[in-house]
């Protein structure tokens, strides 16, 4: 990618994240709304007017399948020390939130797992770990993986209402999920990670409280 483009993509990028930061929403419904507009509409339209890269430069395809796996299976295992730790030493899982629907809920739970959990984890690593690792990965090869982690802690900075139990199994493991999609060349990996990654939380949380 020129720096031509990669200057224009980051002023896209920053322009992004400030507007969607003070954009006024009411409600949980028109959260989702902006952010699947800001984070997945508005790259793509970006991308098609600017960029003209095919989607698999922004890691949707398989890429190398077997390096995706081996690191996703380490960075499981990885980010169960981490917050092992941290629930022992730190009381992480004690202050952890979860909804109350979710509790003695199967279908509850489910839901909230499957399709509101699902939305997120897809939402941040399609523009992250997609669109800007993808714009910064030919110029600044791995540095870009501190790049997009730097912008996904700018997110969290900005979210109203956010607390950092609650994000943090996502801002540790933007690195790693960075680390996994560069070298993977695609999203996928990186995407099922994050997802187990929160599914497991939450159970142990719901059992804990239940």
């Amino acid at each position: 990618m020129k720096r031509k483009d990669i200057f224009i993509a980051t002023l896209f990028t920053l322009a992004s994240l400030f507007v969607y930061a003070i954009f006024p929403t009411k409600n949980n419904f028109q959260q989702v709304i902006v952010l699947l507009v800001f984070f997945v509409l508005f790259p793509l339209i970006f991308n098609k007017l600017f960029l003209k890269r095919k989607l698999s430069f922004y890691g949707l395809s398989l890429g190398d399948w077997r390096k995706g796996l081996i690191l996703s299976t380490a960075s499981l295992v990885l980010m169960g020390f981490i917050f092992l730790i941290l629930s022992v030493y730190f009381n992480f899982l004690g202050n952890y939130n979860i909804p109350v629907f979710i509790l003695n809920n199967l279908k509850g739970f489910l839901f909230y797992e499957f399709i509101m959990v699902l939305f997120f984890v897809a939402t941040y690593e399609f523009y992250f770990r997609g669109f800007i690792l993808a714009i910064y990965k030919e110029e600044f090869k791995d540095l870009a993986i501190l790049i997009q982690a730097g912008l996904f802690l700018i997110l969290f900075l900005t979210i109203k209402g956010s607390t950092l139990n609650t994000f943090l199994p996502y801002l540790v493991f933007a690195p790693l999920a960075g680390l996994i999609t560069i070298k993977s060349r695609s999203i996928i990996y990186s995407f099922v990670t994050q997802f187990l990654i929160i599914l497991v939380i939450d159970m142990v949380v719901v059992k804990m409280i239940s």
